[in-house]
């Protein structure tokens, strides 16, 4: 799932993403971002840091305080500098702008280590 309240920003990832082979949803904002998740829980999340309202790190806050949630991997994908280090919220931060050969190797590789770590937990009854 993609986040940003720039729709502009979204449709291209959407469209370079969605070439790369993966089912891409989009929203523009935290508090879609969190109906859709707990709708439809996407295997990993690219979403922006600044955003009204529910901002990427009220996002991310959200994700890691539920259970069903807290594993989802996240790219938080922003102009502004990181945090200093501190609490950890998402998996990868990334810079706007980002050659998108990047965040496709990123995205690969969170879902190719999430995959593998979900295949190993055992599987309740």
């Amino acid at each position: 799932m993609l986040v940003d309240d720039d729709a502009k920003t979204l449709r291209p990832l959407q469209i370079l993403l969605e070439a790369e082979g993966y089912r891409v949803l989009t929203v523009l904002n935290g508090i879609a971002a969190e109906s859709v998740t707990a709708a439809d829980r996407p295997d990993l999340i690219v979403t922006d840091w600044m955003m009204p309202g529910v901002d990427g790190v009220a996002l991310c806050r959200w994700l890691k305080a539920a259970s069903a949630t807290a594993a989802i991997p996240v790219v938080m994908l922003s102009a502004a500098q990181p945090p200093p280090p501190g609490e950890r919220l998402w998996d990868v931060f990334l810079r706007k702008p980002t050659p998108i050969a990047r965040l496709v190797d990123v995205i690969r590789d969170l879902l190719e280590t999430h995959r593998s770590i979900t295949s190993r937990q055992p599987h309740s009854q």
